[in-house]
């Protein structure tokens, strides 16, 4: 074992994706939309024109 006071990567890691993944999942339940298609992809492609 280590024995410094370092977060491991692999903790912050999983702890986003599980912050995230459950943000996610809560505005699905409530019926939200995480990304509306017509306003993400003008913003998007703006920079290709």
């Amino acid at each position: 074992m280590a024995n410094d006071d370092a977060v491991p990567l692999w903790w912050i890691v999983l702890f986003l994706l599980l912050a995230l993944g459950l943000g996610a999942t809560t505005v699905y339940a409530v019926g939200g939309n995480l990304i509306d298609p017509m306003v993400a992809l003008p913003a998007l492609l703006a920079p290709l024109h």
